[in-house]
């Protein structure tokens, strides 16, 4: 195990780090790990990553006398889709202009950017440590491949009200019930073939929750809907939602390839006006198809 937690870096990824920022230095020594020992690093939370399809992680120290250490991990996550996924997982006030989405808290600065997603740590944090930790994670992220683009499927939630730092965007189920509980087993077959969207929405008051799911094909995507529908006791006809027992309403339907679902605390009409827009935004998309 010691040989894989101290594999060396390919001299191409040894680029990747600067040297010397705002007289912090970057340490000889290098750390990667992999799926096999991730724990080894991140008791806890190794599966969260590797849920989201991580490759790699290069570990990295930078040093400064009379300064606390910097810690800068660049994660591997094998495509553009699972860095934002990772990201997104726990973003709170993304909007930092570094990378595509950063955000920085308290001696922690977070970036994804193509198939990388990042995290530098200082703590405890300095007025020296903060500037050295956003100047690093610049000359990372130039240093990075070329920005790619966000999921497409982002496109198709409405922007009406919608909070855009409650987005998780996710091909695991364990994460189907990160804003209300839909089932212990994976109902809706998510998987590594499809695209799950969840999102919370600001609306006179109400904070309904939105769920989107796209699967390869609408054989897929309908027996999908069907097991959703038997566990929430759906009713056969559109235009209908019902009231669970958490007192929201509850709309979901069936549109070509994606499943969508509301659930909203205000009336089965709002539930079923949010539900349309989804609706409206799929066929939309395939019509430009």
């Amino acid at each position: 195990m010691l040989l894989l937690t101290m594999m060396p870096l390919q001299s191409d990824e040894n680029d990747l780090f600067p040297v010397m920022v705002q007289g912090w230095a970057l340490a000889p020594e290098a750390e990667v790990h992999t799926a096999l020992n991730l724990y080894e690093y991140i008791d806890g939370a190794a599966e969260l990553y590797i849920s989201y399809g991580f490759e790699k992680l290069f570990s990295r120290r930078y040093l400064k006398q009379g300064q606390p250490e910097i810690t800068l991990d660049l994660f591997d996550m094998g495509g553009s889709g699972n860095a934002f996924g990772i990201f997104a997982h726990s973003q709170e006030n993304p909007g930092l202009e570094i990378g595509q989405d950063a955000e920085y808290l308290d001696g922690l600065l977070r970036f994804w950017q193509g198939r990388y997603y990042v995290t530098l740590l200082c703590s405890p944090e300095t007025p020296e440590s903060r500037l050295a930790l956003l100047e690093l994670g610049r000359k990372l992220a130039e240093r990075l491949a070329p920005a790619a683009g966000r999921p497409s499927l982002l496109a198709l939630l409405p922007d009406a009200g919608l909070i855009a730092a409650s987005v998780r965007y996710f091909r695991h189920p364990a994460w189907q019930n990160t804003y209300v509980f839909i089932a212990a087993e994976n109902i809706l077959d998510i998987g590594p073939e499809t695209e799950a969207l969840l999102a919370r929405y600001d609306r006179g008051g109400q904070r309904p929750v939105v769920l989107l799911v796209a699967y390869p094909d609408r054989a897929a995507a309908g027996r999908a809907f069907a097991g959703f529908g038997r566990k929430f006791d759906l009713p056969a006809e559109r235009g209908t939602a019902v009231r669970q027992a958490d007192g929201k309403y509850l709309a979901a339907g069936l549109e070509n390839r994606a499943v969508a679902a509301v659930w909203h605390g205000g009336s089965a009409e709002q539930a079923l006006e949010l539900l349309a827009e989804l609706r409206a935004k799929i066929m939309d998309l395939e019509k430009k198809k």
